[in-house]
């Protein structure tokens, strides 16, 4: 009621409300006719959004069998991860190394005297010098004890951001030493320092002797040593121990100096993941669709329920096609691995598992049938060319491309949904606005009823009191 102020039968008794809600229940079903409508069409664009997603990864899931890559996937095995770790692109070789590490790369690293508080610390100029570049830093150790000039020594060091950390190491009572570490390792970034301008702060602390030259040499700077497949003459040298640039497609990182055996074969554990991976998404597809096409009957309320996708012949051709490619076959690939079923990519077993069209993966039959049989298993897959048929997996991808591409069957369900849910969003707009005027017209009708009928009332009282008098008047 929009407009009008009801106020119940004072006049005729009537429950107006009652009667104008009633009035109205009966006009608004057209409407309530139109919501279900919406709701149902809602239901519908719900399911084929929901199904576009899981046929979105269906595609991604059956992209990574027909790839390249995915026959090509390499795993690196080590003979003591200890002493060093391996991984590996599919540039890398298949083949076998023997790597004996002669030597880490290690940082170069040089320490003061032991320092007290009879020691002289200066302010002063260093210059530090590493892999050719240099960079000067002005000195002010900062304190009122000797552990407080140094830390604050050691500080400034390192905010110049010089290639260099330094460090200050309490060895006993009163007894500090102050380390100076290149942060990168290898022979090339080893430490040259100096003190400029007449300063001394190094030679203060005891880093530089006498001659200008490093007096203590914590931790010499060295390169990485690697001796490849027994040949000690033709010694590989890296400056760093994480190494990318060795063996083609293989980054070696260095632990520990020794011998190891590294090998690379092919990753086809990565194929078994990829291929559960798509026997895990076709299901979800499947599951989703059985869901939504089945008509239910309850035989208690006699009353059946109807999915949201039930009878959509759209919905039946994209399941019949999806099964029938799992069929296919491909041209020039051996018979005994011809088919996905005899590779152990099989429909359900049992008659719920036959009548729901899910898949099985048989995975130790799969790893058998890879082993003895790759390169067929990778043309019939789509990962090696077969002539100019396309394999399983490839026209799969290629059929769910172009269903959930932006003009494919799902996008034109949904868009044809939407402006049908649009359309009736206008319909029931205009319908809810004739009900308001409906509405407000019977109150109105009510309000001039119970206008009159108190009109009328009040004269009927008027007479009924003039009569009366008369009535006395007689009397007397």
């Amino acid at each position: 009621m929009s407009g009008t102020l009801a106020i119940g039968g004072i006049a005729s008794g009537f429950d107006t409300d009652s009667i104008v809600r009633a009035i109205m229940s009966q006009e608004r079903q057209p409407l309530t006719k139109l919501e279900s409508q919406k709701s149902t069409l809602k239901a519908r664009s719900d399911a084929w959004r929901e199904l576009n997603s899981r046929l979105y990864k269906l595609k991604d899931a059956a992209y990574n069998l027909q790839s390249f890559m995915a026959f090509r996937a390499q795993k690196v095995t080590v003979s003591d991860e200890e002493k060093l770790t391996a991984t590996a692109t599919a540039e890398a070789l298949l083949s076998s190394y023997q790597l004996n590490v002669k030597s880490l790369a290690k940082a170069h690293s040089v320490a003061s005297n032991v320092i007290n508080e009879t020691t002289t610390l200066s302010g002063g100029k260093i210059q530090i010098t590493i892999n050719g570049e240099s960079k000067e830093i002005e000195i002010n150790p900062e304190g009122s004890t000797n552990e407080e000039r140094l830390t604050s020594l050691a500080r400034q060091i390192n905010q110049a951001q010089a290639g260099v950390t330094a460090s200050v190491v309490k060895l006993g009572e009163d007894a500090y030493r102050l380390y100076l570490n290149s942060k990168e390792t290898g022979v090339a970034n080893q430490l040259v320092l100096s003190d400029v301008e007449g300063g001394s702060v190094l030679s203060d602390l005891g880093v530089l002797d006498e001659n200008g030259a490093i007096a203590h040499e914590a931790q010499a700077a060295t390169d990485a040593e690697i001796e490849i497949n027994g040949d000690t003459v033709n010694v590989a040298k890296r400056s760093t121990n994480q190494i990318s640039d060795l063996i083609p497609g293989i980054t070696i990182t260095l632990k520990e100096e020794g011998t190891v055996t590294l090998g690379v074969e092919l990753d086809q554990d990565k194929i078994v993941e990829n291929v559960k991976a798509f026997v895990d998404a076709y299901n979800a597809v499947v599951d989703y669709i059985n869901q939504h096409k089945k008509f239910s009957y309850d035989e208690a309320t006699q009353t059946g329920t109807k999915g949201a996708l039930f009878g959509d012949s759209a919905l039946m051709s994209i399941e019949s096609q999806l099964r029938g490619l799992l069929l296919e076959t491909v041209e020039g690939v051996d018979k005994s691995v011809g088919l996905l079923s005899v590779i152990g990519i099989k429909g359900a077993s049992g008659v719920e598992g036959a009548k729901s069209g899910r898949l099985e993966f048989d995975q130790e039959l799969f790893k058998a049938k890879l082993e003895a049989n790759f390169d067929d298993i990778a043309k019939l897959f789509g990962a090696a060319t077969s002539g100019e048929t396309k394999g399983v997996f490839t026209r799969i991808h290629d059929a769910l491309f172009d269903w959930t591409s932006s003009d494919g069957i799902l996008k034109l369900k949904t868009d044809t949904l939407q402006r049908q849910m649009s359309e009736l969003d206008k319909q029931v707009a205009a319908m809810e606005d004739r009900l308001a005027k409906r509405e407000e017209y019977y109150y109105t009708k009510f309000a001039a009823m119970e206008k009159a009928l108190a009109s009328m009332q009040s004269q009927s009282a008027w007479l009924s009191a003039q009569l009366s008098a008369f009535s006395s008047m007689g009397k007397k």
